[in-house]
């Protein structure tokens, strides 16, 4: 369950100073015993909200079923990566993939982790780099340790499980030519040639008076899920591509559409892939379609026309029936973007992945313009809670840092207000709650847990400290030295446990 990632606790090891007296015919002094406060193995206290309420396991101590890897002397960062946890070493470039659920070793390397991508289905990958001399090969690992791609040309680039061979000597400045897609497996899905614009001396006249830009010219790939890849062509221009149908086209959209814009004109925006969800029967849910939460979207009519919009957003009463454009759970499959402007208020939209149909549109409170163009990455800072749909979209500008928009209705439903609030990193999300560091407070750093769909504080959460939450929903606590990992709320202790729980990762 990804989200901000964050620096963790560290543990490393307990050293004990002895004061040495010097004595004149006493006896010798009997030695001290080799720690007088040994690890704990029982967690005290409350349990945070949404975990079992017992833990499968500790990782330190006598008893511990933790890996080596956590004697490292300079500590650990520990951090999900979708069912497993990801444990790097403070002191040299070596990771451990661990199952959560049983502890079971997957994968180790020395290999550098550069980033968290996804696959087709929107499951977590790792994307790992091993140089050699000039040479750099780049890996991509599944969260079960199995490495799905490996490549060694530096015009391949890993797109949510496609990989994209682009033209020679690419760049954002120059990003024309001809790009080929191919499976992760091999075998070419697609190829096509993105056209440069022509110049403006040769550009139709009425291309000044608002005429639609021309999806023909293709664009530069930016996002996937499952067989539908997103192009986009730097001019405001977001398309969607058919993998399975060589390439035909399914949609196309700009921030001129006024289901997009409100009625209101933005200066030159720009599209940026904040994500893929689904929006299932029973409500929201992860991008597979596994989530559960409030009720299906509505869409209601439109508000007389007044010269402003529904509040919270722009529903779309002429969006296609809920089960069209079905996602891989008969839910709907939706792809959720930001139109950004450099000086106004940037603006949401989410889409219907198949149909382009957008079911609302929402004003943001802050100016958040796209730095990276044809950036493939999805926009940092998001934290989900698929059980109340809830999605924490950070600001870069304006009154507040972040807003919470309930992701069926599309509203905003809370944000953060005054200097406490302001103060809390959003870390992740946990069966209706979201974890989040209070940074600056008045007794250090402290975590704070939140009703994800009202902001209210849930006072006296937790004892321990929540370090990393997999998509499952086992949970790394910390408390007094001592690593638990919790079960999801509903499992019993033993559930999942191996009779080998460390187990011994294959090196790759």
């Amino acid at each position: 369950m990804r989200g901000w990632r964050t620096p963790l606790v560290r543990t490393g090891g307990f050293v004990l100073l002895l004061a040495v007296t010097a004595c004149t015919g006493g006896a010798p002094a009997e030695p001290a015993p080799a720690s007088p406060h040994p690890v704990p193995t029982v967690f005290t206290g409350a349990v945070p909200p949404g975990l079992g309420a017992e833990p499968v396991r500790v990782l330190h101590g006598a008893g511990g079923e933790g890996p080596d890897i956590l004697d490292d002397p300079m500590g650990v960062r520990i951090q999900s990566v979708g069912d497993a946890f990801l444990i790097s070493s403070n002191s040299e470039e070596r990771h451990l993939l661990q199952r959560a659920s049983d502890g079971a070793a997957l994968w180790e390397s020395d290999q550098r982790v550069e980033g968290f991508p996804s696959d087709r289905g929107g499951a977590d990958v790792l994307a790992v780099t091993a140089r050699d001399g000039d040479r750099t090969t780049v890996a991509v690992v599944a969260a079960d340790g199995e490495t799905v791609w490996s490549g060694s040309d530096p015009r391949d680039v890993y797109v949510d499980g496609w990989v994209v061979h682009r033209p020679s000597g690419w760049s954002a400045d120059d990003p024309y030519g001809e790009f080929v897609v191919r499976g992760t497996g091999g075998g070419t899905a697609w190829s096509f040639v993105f056209e440069e614009p022509p110049d403006e001396e040769d550009a139709p006249e009425a291309a000044d008076d608002g005429a639609e830009a021309d999806p023909g010219r293709m664009g530069a790939p930016v996002g996937a899920r499952g067989d539908v890849l997103l192009l986009d062509d730097g001019a405001g221009l977001l398309q969607a591509r058919d993998l399975g149908a060589d390439g035909d086209l399914l949609w196309s959209a700009s921030a001129d559409d006024p289901d997009i814009s409100g009625g209101r004109a933005l200066p030159q925006p720009r599209p940026h892939l904040v994500g893929f969800y689904d929006l299932s029967e029973t409500g929201p849910g992860p991008a597979d379609g596994t989530g559960s939460g409030g009720p299906h979207p509505t869409r209601a009519p439109e508000d007389a026309e007044t010269g402003g919009e529904p509040e919270g957003g722009r529903p779309n009463a002429g969006a296609s029936a809920p089960g069209e454009g079905a996602g891989p759970a008969g839910g709907r499959a939706t792809a959720l973007v930001r139109w950004g402007v450099p000086e106004a208020p940037s603006r949401l939209s989410l889409h219907d992945l198949r149909t382009g149909d957008v079911l609302w549109s929402l004003r943001e409170p802050g100016a958040n313009p796209v730095d990276r163009a044809f950036d493939t990455e999805r926009l940092p800072g998001t934290v989900y809670d698929r059980t109340t749909g809830t999605l924490l979209v950070p600001q870069r500008s304006g009154e507040t840092p972040m807003i919470a928009v309930d992701l069926a209705a599309g509203e905003i439903r809370w944000q953060f207000d005054g200097g406490a609030e302001r103060a809390i990193s959003p870390t992740f999300a946990l069966a209706g709650y979201v974890y989040g560091d209070s940074r600056g407070a008045e007794d250090g750093d402290v975590q704070v847990v939140l009703e994800a769909a009202t902001k209210e504080v849930v006072p006296g959460a937790s004892t321990g400290y929540v370090e990393a939450v997999t998509d499952d929903g086992y949970a790394l606590v910390v408390q007094d030295r001592q690593r638990f990992v919790f079960p999801p709320a509903g499992d019993r202790p033993d559930a999942g446990r191996s009779a080998t729980p460390s187990g011994t990762a294959t090196p790759r």
